[in-house]
């Protein structure tokens, strides 16, 4: 009786990630469906750029800026290595374009969740992985920002 409670309770918690799983691989289709030309996040996004920050979320980067060019709206992060150069790859800690930028106030800190945060963890982590498919679903929408001609400070 004992084995049987054992694995019964192993089977359900099996399922729960399954259809933890399940459900974000819908949520992340269906947000890069719906997402709109990430061309245009790129033209509104990258400028001179302000002291760095270490990101702990850009897995590879040393430091990152972010900039935005007011409190709502889209807003970028470029991250850089070590030796000050800028990171073109995302799996290698390249900051991305976001459709709301972080800055401002709670509000918008709310709608850089649910339109960048929120889709990324749907999209690349699952549980304790990243799933390179869907994650390059939100890399499509979510572009590395051009800013290889700006000099880390």
């Amino acid at each position: 009786m004992m084995n049987t409670l054992s694995h019964s309770s192993e089977v359900e918690e099996s399922n729960e990630e399954n259809n933890a799983s399940d459900r974000d691989l819908l949520s992340c289709l269906l947000w890069n469906k719906l997402e709109g030309d990430p061309n245009e996040l790129l033209q509104k996004s990258c400028d001179p750029l302000e002291q760095p920050k270490t990101c702990d979320y850009h897995k590879g980067a040393y430091g990152c800026y972010r900039f935005a060019y007011s409190n709502t709206g889209p807003g970028a992060q470029a991250c850089y290595d070590k030796n000050g150069n800028f990171i073109s790859d995302p799996w290698k800690g390249g900051g991305t374009v976001d459709q709301e930028t972080l800055s401002g106030d709670l509000i918008q800190l709310a709608k850089h969740v649910a339109c960048d945060v929120v889709p990324y963890y749907s999209c690349c982590q699952t549980f304790f992985s990243l799933q390179p498919y869907t994650c390059n679903l939100y890399y499509e929408k979510r572009l590395i920002g051009q800013c290889e001609n700006k000099t880390a400070i």
